[in-house]
């Protein structure tokens, strides 16, 4: 095969493909279930390599029967849209294919990394905040859940979880399943979380959650983590951060913001009071992917206190792989994952090219 051949008509198909995302013509998917796409393109790997003719058709085929996420009447999921120079960044990031564990590997994608996170803190008031890209919104409550467990008990992270504290998590009833997961995934268990009252509008009631609180204290449990949604599944409610905090403070619960769907919004002017007390919160979830239509994944995890993410992850000895340099910081050490994708590079790319005024007016028209 003629790689440079490959590669030319590679990206001729490409450039042919976002020219047809603007043709409401065109049908988002050409459904065809397992077996009628098992008819149409041999899935199967052979001893024998397929020939360039056939590469090139694989390409097409792909493409064809894919469900086109570009096109304006792709609208069943909470991510959509095309995002230019978030695609570029997309490429270079597969071509440089490097893993952010260390510095030394990844010395651009570390600062760059290092900067988004310190922009994306600036957004949410965390002065001293953290933060690392995670590998979904799921991802990152999970890593704010256990942050909370580590807190209430700290020698956990080498004994494991204590059930004689009966750790209880509250989030709304409405609130996204990954929450159940990741107490599930902690050893904490799916029915020690919550499920909190919402209102008509899908947002959670104050009043509820510390009646919830109290009667947990009550019972001898340890309330521990709750999360404000901001943005629901269903009704793309914002739970009221501020109330919760005063209540959460009161009660010495971490406070965890849920912004995977509608965190995004912060960067606005005009709707960013739907995240009022933002700052006052412990944790923060933010999926770029969605709202800044950065292709998938794109993810991150910030926490307003520093160093917490790598007391709770890697207080352990990994010398063979992280070197202790003053001037330098393996963003491994913060990380649940060792080997992890560049996924900064797209988002910065974008934020770069649209710059903060353009994204914020890019939010605002969206919304």
């Amino acid at each position: 095969m003629n790689e440079q051949n490959i590669l030319s008509e590679a990206f001729e198909k490409i450039k042919i493909y976002l020219q047809n995302n603007s043709d409401n013509t065109k049908p988002v998917v050409k459904f065809k279930s397992p077996a009628e796409l098992h008819k149409v393109i041999d899935f199967t790997v052979k001893q024998s390599q397929v020939s360039e003719k056939e590469f090139l058709e694989l390409l097409d085929m792909y493409l064809e029967y894919s469900v086109r996420t570009g096109n304006k009447q792709f609208l069943n999921q909470l991510y959509s849209g095309f995002n230019f120079p978030a695609f570029i960044g997309e490429v270079f990031t597969s071509l440089a294919n490097t893993s952010m564990y260390t510095y030394e590997v990844a010395p651009v994608a570390t600062t760059i990394e290092t900067e988004m996170i310190r922009l994306m803190n600036s957004y949410t008031g965390y002065a001293d905040g953290d933060g690392i890209f995670v590998s979904g919104g799921s991802n990152g409550n999970l890593v704010a859940m256990f942050s909370a467990r580590n807190k209430v008990l700290p020698e956990g992270r080498f004994i494991g979880y204590d059930r004689n504290l009966k750790l209880k998590a509250f989030v709304n009833e409405q609130a996204h399943y990954s929450f159940e997961t990741a107490a599930n995934v902690l050893g904490i268990g799916a029915k020690n979380v919550i499920k909190v009252k919402a209102d008509k509008n899908g947002r959670l009631i104050p009043a509820e959650l510390e009646r919830e609180i109290n009667d947990s204290i009550n019972r001898g449990e340890k309330p521990f983590f709750a999360a404000a949604t901001c943005a629901t599944t269903l009704l793309g409610a914002y739970d009221p951060i501020e109330e919760m905090s005063e209540i959460c403070n009161k009660y010495d619960v971490w406070l965890h913001a849920d912004g995977s769907f509608g965190g995004s919004i912060i960067i606005s002017d005009n709707h960013r009071y739907l995240m009022k007390g933002i700052e006052k919160t412990d944790s923060f979830a933010w999926n770029p992917h969605k709202l800044m239509n950065i292709p998938l994944i794109c993810s991150v995890l910030l926490v307003k206190k520093g160093g917490t993410l790598q007391h709770n992850i890697t207080d352990i000895n990994a010398d063979y792989i992280f070197h202790d340099i003053d001037t330098i910081e393996d963003l491994g050490k913060k990380s649940i994952q060792c080997g992890r994708k560049v996924d900064a590079v797209k988002l910065w790319f974008a934020w770069k090219y649209f710059g903060l005024e353009g994204y914020r007016k890019r939010i605002d028209n969206m919304i």
